[in-house]
């Protein structure tokens, strides 16, 4: 439809009582519980509700930190942590190693609630 703006409204995350502590347990048992921490809600994925939803299955929403540590801390030092560049812009450039590694292990990590015997 030319010159409309068409709207589309997101279910939101809901959050099952099981899911997110086993999650939680699993990415502590795997990481520590220095690197976990819980994150505050946010509209960051809109449609990441509609899956679990479709499919009857609990779904739980982390993150996981890809800003190279030093930059980081001088950042917060700073009191410059929010201008970071997020995963939506042009400038974001995470730091592959250990990234890509602590997110595949994140991902085993807390799937293993579910495929354990």
């Amino acid at each position: 439809m030319y010159g409309k703006t068409m709207q589309r409204r997101h279910g939101g995350i809901v959050r099952r009582s099981t899911a997110t502590p086993k999650v939680v347990a699993a990415l502590k048992a795997r990481f520590g519980a220095d690197q976990v921490g819980e994150i505050v809600p946010a509209s960051a994925s809109e449609d990441f509700s509609w899956f679990a939803r479709a499919w009857d299955v609990p779904s739980v929403y982390w993150a996981v930190g890809g800003t190279d540590p030093k930059l980081y801390d001088r950042l917060e030092r700073e009191g410059k942590v929010n201008e970071i560049p997020s995963n939506h812009s042009p400038q974001f450039a995470p730091a592959l190693t250990p990234t890509v590694g602590r997110g595949v292990e994140a991902m085993l990590a807390a799937a293993g609630p579910w495929l354990a015997p």
